[in-house]
């Protein structure tokens, strides 16, 4: 069997549904989550995930647990290099009331997208070295996932990630967008 990798966005959070950018900052699923991860689990039941991992953030962690439960698969350690994007000083603001001056004065703070490519990139490949053979489903977050899915198609898709949103990953387009970029596995 050939190895499968997709990610999955984490379940619904408050703060995902005040419009909030959550970044990095530890916030927990809320119920909608909860039963969002039960609802992607069971539609993936019976197409062979056996392996479910998240980045370390809690609602990463707590949705790739629920999923698991529903496909009888097992979980792993966290995968540090598919966390969310740093958003600095944004975090923690509601999107819509973010102007682009205050978008531009923080561009500094932000993380560069660049940098989310060159960890998680060569990070999905060697999940799928090391677990040749395997289907992995890992848990991330939407801006990180927004960014990978356009850099392997090539173009900007103007819409984001929805929570529990399913993204398969081509794994020789990743490979020939890790050489395009000259990222090396970790």
């Amino acid at each position: 069997m050939e190895t499968s990798l997709a990610l999955v966005r984490h379940g619904q959070t408050d703060w995902n549904l005040a419009g909030r950018l959550q970044g990095r900052t530890d916030i927990p699923l809320n119920e909608t989550g909860r039963e969002q991860a039960r609802a992607v689990g069971r539609a993936l039941a019976g197409q062979g995930w056996s392996l479910i991992l998240g980045s370390p953030l809690e609602r990463a962690q707590e949705t790739a647990t629920l999923m698991a439960e529903q496909l009888g698969a097992a979980t792993g350690d966290a995968v540090p290099e598919l966390i969310e994007r740093g958003f600095g000083p944004l975090e923690g603001r509601i999107m819509a009331e973010v102007s682009e001056e205050e978008t531009a004065a923080a561009k500094d703070q932000l993380e560069p997208r660049a940098d989310i490519l060159s960890r998680a990139i060569p990070a999905l490949l060697e999940l799928a070295k090391a677990h040749a053979g395997t289907k992995i489903m890992i848990v991330s977050h939407g801006a990180t996932m927004r960014n990978i899915r356009d850099a392997l198609a090539g173009t900007k898709e103007a819409r984001g990630v929805e929570n529990g949103e399913v993204l398969d990953i081509d794994s020789h387009r990743l490979q020939q967008l890790a050489d395009e970029l000259d990222l090396v596995a970790l």
